[in-house]
């Protein structure tokens, strides 16, 4: 157990009803201490800890995590976070462009104004390197992955967002058009997400889609100038366009994680529970 599942998981308890907090420390340091033994990521569930205590905070509720498990073996969800932490960040990231979008369409009002182009790179930011965070964040927090490939795969993601940056800011240029290139940086972040899960099968074939996205999407690009469009409509349309590549990866992951062929996670029997409630 890390020092960060630790403050995780601090944070956590510190949220939670007060007449739950020391069954629920219990529970979850154990939870997180044995999760590598259920080939889960102990900071997936730390993570699903906190989230669990922020969005069920009604003394109604409380988590069942540490239960005995000396039944036979079940297939079980590979993470049991009652809130979907990796799907959530997947959506911040989309939310993240999204607001670097509007932010750069409103700036068109007030361009040449002293201060925009601070506001401009941090729309810029909003549309690469917040985004490219926190999928990276999303990586590291897979469940059923050794923590090297995770490792890696979050590097790689970086690095993707570090070459997308400088696209954005229009200091660096794959040799094709702008929207292909959009669909080329999608798919790629796509592959290593595919990579790190591994054995993705079939999903390696959705890696197209993304590309085929940012094919579609140019023509419209460029029939939604100022000549149809005011300055900023024609930024808000160009823009919502340059969402639609990473969308298309983001639905193409979800699917591929959501039928994949892989066998599903088997609890292996326990001769003891999880968390010793004796004492």
């Amino acid at each position: 157990m890390t020092a960060l599942d630790r403050v995780l998981v601090g944070a956590a308890v510190a949220v939670s009803p007060a007449a739950h907090r020391e069954v629920r420390r219990e529970q979850w340091l154990a939870d997180v201490r044995d999760a590598r033994e259920l080939d889960l990521s102990p900071t997936a569930l730390a993570f699903g800890a906190l989230t669990t205590a922020l969005f069920h905070r009604r003394a109604g509720h409380r988590s069942t995590w540490g239960e005995s498990m000396t039944a036979a073996p079940i297939h079980v969800r590979p993470a049991p976070h009652t809130i979907q932490t990796v799907p959530v960040l997947i959506g911040l990231a989309l939310l993240s462009f999204v607001a670097g979008g509007v932010g750069l369409t409103l700036l068109q009002r007030y361009n040449g104004l002293p201060g925009a182009r601070t506001l401009f790179v941090l729309d810029a930011l909003a549309l690469s390197v917040v985004p490219g965070l926190v999928v990276a964040s999303a990586v590291l927090l897979l469940a059923g992955v050794t923590l090297r490939r995770r490792v890696l795969g979050a590097f790689a993601v970086l690095g993707i967002t570090a070459l997308w940056w400088e696209t954005v800011i229009g200091r660096f240029s794959l040799p094709v058009e702008y929207f292909l290139q959009i669909g080329v940086f999608a798919a790629a972040v796509l592959a290593v997400w595919f990579a790190v899960r591994g054995r993705a099968g079939w999903g390696w074939l959705l890696l197209a889609l993304p590309v085929l996205a940012g094919v579609l999407v140019a023509p419209l690009a460029q029939v939604s100038g100022p000549t149809v469009f005011t300055a900023s409509g024609s930024t808000a349309v160009y823009l919502g366009l340059q969402l639609v590549p990473f969308a298309v990866a983001a639905i193409a992951g979800t699917v591929a994680t959501r039928f994949s062929t892989d066998a599903p996670a088997l609890v292996e029997p326990h001769g003891e529970a999880l968390v010793d409630k004796s004492a």
